[in-house]
């Protein structure tokens, strides 16, 4: 009698059910992985986009405002001419809307909390950022308001999940830094301060 090589249903059903254990058991991993990408996503892009709005600032030599533009982690960035929100200055004119970010995909279940105070990084901020609040800064690049108006921490988090959180602190020379709250600086550069 011949053999015919092949697997027996035994050996089948053994391979898909530790391949399902698998699954379940990396699953959670992956979903903690992709809330943490979002947040590292919104974070660098909030980073650069006051980064943008200082550089223009000080190029242009004009006051130049970074300003969320919904609950969520989109902004834009504008020149002010003559007016104190993005709003108003695009309703003046189209011109002077220099960039925008719309939060797509996952960075829009970001939630940034805004405070016009760095703080002490380790405990959370409680106040949404809301369309209109941001920074302006101005010819030289520094935040008009800074500690009063003026954003001086974001913190970052996916709306009503727990998992990490990420903070942008803007110096009192208008320049943005994300770090780690969970972080010491003793051990590790990207630790807040």
């Amino acid at each position: 009698m011949k053999r015919t090589s092949g697997f027996t249903l035994v050996e089948l059903m053994i391979t898909l059910t530790v391949l399902a254990i698998l699954l379940v058991t990396g699953i959670p991993s992956f979903r903690e992985w992709l809330r943490n990408t979002h947040i590292r996503t919104a974070g660098e892009s909030i980073q650069n986009g006051l980064r943008y709005a200082r550089g223009e600032a000080s190029s242009r030599g004009v006051n130049v405002r970074f300003e969320f533009t919904s609950p969520g982690a989109g902004w834009t960035v504008c020149a002010l001419a003559g007016t104190t929100s993005c709003t108003a200055a695009a309703a003046a004119s189209a011109d002077n809307t220099l960039q925008n970010f719309v939060a797509a995909g996952g960075s829009a279940d970001v939630a940034p909390m805004v405070s016009t105070s760095i703080g002490a990084a380790a405990s959370p901020l409680s106040t949404a950022a809301s369309a209109g609040s941001g920074i302006t800064f101005n010819a030289m690049g520094r935040p008009i308001g800074y500690g009063t108006v003026a954003l001086s921490r974001i913190d970052l988090n996916t709306a009503g999940k727990d998992g990490r959180r990420l903070v942008i602190q803007v110096s009192p020379g208008g320049m943005p830094r994300m770090c780690d709250p969970n972080l010491s600086l003793a051990t590790s550069p990207q630790a807040c301060k």
